[in-house]
């Protein structure tokens, strides 16, 4: 048995905005399909036997669009709960992905599934007078270097799903 740990940076991003958390998290769950998706879809795309078949049961789900939700978890409430207080500012979890997307990294080290799908982190300002979007740049987790050397297939395929989410933050905090 041996154990390996390597150290490595990552980069985390946070936008702020004066728009409402009530407004970025309505955004984020439009361009996620929130509620629109057969929770069980993961099951037919688990029954897919060729490419084609992975293509076309993501298309069903997602609409051609970059990304689906696969949870949103609100952590102000269970927190409120614990704390006994009913003031924590609103704090969501955005787990999301999307197969197709990911299997461009996945083809090239394994271990990008840890750090696929990606996740956004909503926060409520203490002050309620707006909002941060925090996650952590998808490429600065999946293309690290191991053993001094970055795969560079692996971080030009990070880097487009890097692309993606700035995209859908984007959409998400716009002013309009």
């Amino acid at each position: 048995m041996s154990k390996v740990i390597e150290e490595f940076t990552a980069q985390r991003i946070t936008y702020e905005t004066s728009l409402p958390v009530a407004v970025v998290t309505a955004r984020l769950d439009e361009a996620l399909s929130k509620g629109k998706v057969d929770p069980t879809w993961w099951k037919a795309l688990a029954k897919a036997s060729s490419r084609e078949e992975v293509e076309e049961e993501m298309h069903k789900v997602n609409g051609g669009k970059d990304f689906t939700l696969f949870s949103a978890l609100p952590h102000h409430v269970w927190l409120n709960g614990w704390y006994g207080r009913d003031d924590t500012p609103e704090t969501h979890l955005y787990t999301f992905g999307n197969p197709l997307i990911a299997q461009t990294m996945l083809q090239h080290d394994l271990r990008a599934g840890f750090h696929v799908p990606p996740r956004l982190l909503v926060l409520q300002k203490a002050d309620h007078d707006g909002t941060r979007v925090v996650y952590i740049l998808p490429s600065s987790l999946i293309a690290a270097s191991v053993g001094g050397r970055v795969n560079e297939e692996l971080k030009k395929a990070a880097e487009v799903l890097d692309e993606k989410l700035e995209k859908l933050v984007q959409l998400a905090i716009s002013s309009d």
